[in-house]
């Protein structure tokens, strides 16, 4: 086991433990995008490190101070990250123009990237439209890529991972948007 894995496992444990401490969350000061990461850490992966680390690359998302304003950051982040990534498959698609490469560098990295703005567009207005432009517009692009990934031949390990970057920040912003259904 490598000791990331081993230290978020460590983490959630603890926090599972400290959990059942007649204390109220309220007295321990999380910051909005940690309590996120330790839903992600207990709902989606262990790795709340990093969850952690990810958010904490735009120095504005420790300061978020709502759920609104987290979620909209996370948004910004990554439609900022897609818009790299998706270049990057233009590039990809230069050296090998294989139609898995073709179709997720165009027309299903657009539609991730529109259904991230969307989602954007409604986070104040409507939390669960933010919500189902992650759940319906953005999977269904995501797993076209996906499975037209996984019936080309060749490997693309680069471009899985790309793929799981999407998904990551569609369930910390879904965790985060979660909070605000109902207020």
């Amino acid at each position: 086991m490598n000791p990331s894995t081993f230290l978020s496992i460590l983490f959630t444990i603890s926090f599972i433990f400290i959990s059942h401490v007649p204390l109220s969350i309220s007295t321990i000061d999380f910051n909005f995008y940690q309590i996120v990461c330790i839903q992600y850490g207990i709902q989606v992966s262990p790795n709340i490190k990093g969850c952690l680390e990810a958010l904490e690359s735009d120095l504005q998302i420790p300061q978020a101070k709502n759920y609104a304003e987290l979620s909209i950051l996370i948004l910004d982040q990554a439609i900022k990250n897609t818009t790299i990534a998706q270049l990057s498959l233009q590039n990809l698609m230069k050296s090998d123009p294989s139609p898995a490469i073709k179709e997720c560098a165009t027309e299903d990295y657009d539609e991730i990237i529109i259904a991230f703005e969307n989602s954007l567009a409604n986070v104040n207005h409507d939390p669960q439209i933010a919500i189902n432009y992650l759940q319906k517009d953005l999977g269904y692009a995501e797993r076209k890529c996906s499975q037209a990934l996984k019936d080309d031949p060749k490997p693309y390990f680069e471009v899985n991972i790309l793929i799981s970057h999407v998904h990551f920040y569609a369930a910390v912003t879904e965790l985060s948007l979660n909070h605000l259904k109902g207020q």
